[in-house]
């Protein structure tokens, strides 16, 4: 596979984020991605349990501690969260209906609105470096 230099941009973003009808798992998925430093592996082996939507934060990847920081998600990443889980106390995090989001569905899906998967965190990075004010408090 070859990765290309293709970033989404935030206006992009904002359009797929706000069509439901694209699953809410997808865009909950693409605005960690783009918000956070987790590769996308990471982010769909995460448990319900690996996340404290409380305090806003990954807490842990692959039985592994996430270091206080580095998996820090925005409100509105837990909002999305919080819809997706609903009153499931278990099981994958990011699932439709019964069934975890696997690699393949992703990358299908992202596909299917004009994107590869690798955009979302590349574009993401790139948005937090061109915009450094908003992010530094």
């Amino acid at each position: 596979m070859t990765l290309t230099d293709e970033r989404i941009t935030a206006e992009r973003l904002e359009e797929l984020l706000h069509d439901d009808s694209i699953d809410m798992a997808h865009r909950a998925l693409w605005l960690l991605l783009w918000e956070g430093d987790l590769r996308v592996l990471d982010l769909l082996s995460l448990e319900i349990r690996d996340v404290d939507l409380r305090a806003r934060r990954v807490t842990g990847v692959c039985g592994r501690p996430v270091p206080e920081g580095e998996g820090d998600i925005s409100e509105r990443a837990a909002g999305l969260l919080r819809t997706l889980v609903g009153d499931r106390e278990s099981g994958p995090l990011f699932a439709t209906g019964n069934r975890a989001l696997g690699w393949e569905q992703v990358m299908l899906t992202a596909g299917e609105q004009g994107h590869a998967i690798h955009e979302f965190r590349a574009g993401g990075r790139l948005h937090r470096r061109e915009e450094p004010a908003a992010h530094s408090e």
